[in-house]
């Protein structure tokens, strides 16, 4: 798809590392109105977190980008 390279000093965290932040934010483009599978797969792994209530009382947000107000993905920024 000729995506550039990702630069090797951009850090990738793991869901269990989200329990030793102070607060997180997301953000991401929708694809045909929704998260993409990766982002909820991402989520989805972090249920034991959620279980646990390790993430109780950490703020954290989420954003999104898109062109229009359907999401169209042709037309998201």
């Amino acid at each position: 798809m000729k995506v550039p390279s990702k630069a090797g000093d951009v850090p990738e965290i793991r869901p269990e590392q989200l329990s030793e932040a102070d607060d997180s934010i997301f953000g991401f483009p929708p694809r045909f109105g929704v998260m993409e599978a990766q982002f909820k797969a991402f989520f989805y792994a972090k249920q034991e977190l959620w279980a646990a209530q390790a993430l109780a009382g950490k703020p954290a947000g989420i954003f999104w980008s898109t062109g229009f107000h359907g999401g169209r993905p042709e037309l998201t920024a």
